[in-house]
């Protein structure tokens, strides 16, 4: 797949394929992520270059990054064979601290109606718009990740609208208590079956998602936290809630709860299904403190008539 970084090296690929058009059904994917100086726009000469790039046929893999992640829904639309897209990617990172351009995308039912085959949806530093659907639509998306998005207008549920199903969302953020509501929303309408949470931040913060009055969800089957605040309450409600979880992952300086605790909980026999279970190996007291050797072998133990595969390693600290 061509990475390219320049405006000059989009020019120089638009050129090549158009002299060998035999070679244009062989470019599957692209990632372009031209950058320039602080304020600087794209040139009517780039835009060609640009239109002719993401009009090729067959393109199942876009990636839009550096000046044409600012206003990212009007390179969308110039893309000749959306329905063949599996895999988009608006990656802000490039611009992320730039003063004249916020990376952007403003998704609505008109990009939903094209991308109708979209299996995966990134998106990265950037602020997203997203208007409420007039007319109901369905994805096919397996995945959307969520990396430092901010969320300027709309709701998550409008993007997926009424897709019945979402295999695998992704949430990283150091504001992911903005996403409280919109995740808990999603949970009660899609039948996700991986959720993962990372919070970019010091210090504790609680995800009340996973409160006791959490609804039961019987379609997830992998939860990893990072960065939550998980206390023994919390946990026991993941157990009672998430009945049919096969992998489990709580890392991070934030967890308070205690070996015992996780002994118990383990002991309890709450999720029968469970097959890996990642642990912080260290509890907050605080502060962040390394468990024992025997304290880490009696969590150990407890696994071990279960069938449960305990990470042998704590995570980077």
């Amino acid at each position: 797949m061509p990475c390219l970084h320049s405006f000059r090296a989009c020019s120089q690929l638009a050129c090549a394929l158009s002299d060998n058009p035999a070679l244009q059904s062989l470019v599957k994917g692209v990632q372009l992520c031209p950058s320039g100086a602080e304020g600087q726009h794209v040139s009517a000469e780039d835009r060609a270059n640009l239109r002719f790039i993401l009009a090729l046929d067959g393109l199942q893999h876009v990636a839009l990054g550096g000046l044409l992640a600012v206003q990212a829904e009007k390179f969308l639309r110039v893309i000749g064979d959306p329905e063949s897209v599996l895999e988009l990617h608006i990656d802000g990172s490039l611009l992320s601290h730039a003063l004249s351009f916020r990376p952007s995308l403003e998704w609505d039912e008109w990009i939903a109606f094209q991308f109708t085959h979209l299996k995966t949806l990134r998106l990265t530093n950037i602020d997203l718009d997203i208007s409420y659907p007039s007319t109901p639509y369905q994805l096919q998306l397996y995945e959307l990740r969520l990396d430092n998005v901010t969320i300027m207008s709309g709701y998550i549920s409008y993007l997926v609208h009424e897709t019945p199903f979402l295999s695998r969302l992704c949430v990283r953020s150091s504001r992911v208590s903005e996403f409280d509501a919109q995740i808990r929303l999603l949970l009660d309408t899609c039948g996700i079956e991986i959720l993962e949470l990372e919070v970019e931040m010091d210090g504790p913060w609680r995800q009340p998602i996973f409160d006791s009055d959490l609804p039961l969800l019987s379609s997830l089957h992998s939860l990893h936290l990072a960065g939550v605040q998980v206390d023994f309450d919390m946990l026991i409600s993941i157990g009672r809630k998430c009945r049919n979880l096969e992998h489990l992952s709580i890392l991070g300086r934030t967890i308070t709860v205690l070996p015992s605790e996780w002994v118990s909980f383990i002991s309890a026999g709450y999720l029968e299904r469970l097959r890996s279970l990642g642990l912080p190996w260290g509890t907050r007291y605080p502060p962040f403190a390394r468990w024992s050797g025997s304290a880490g072998d009696a969590v150990l133990r407890a696994a071990a008539p279960y069938n449960i595969h305990v990470l042998a390693a704590g995570p980077e600290c």
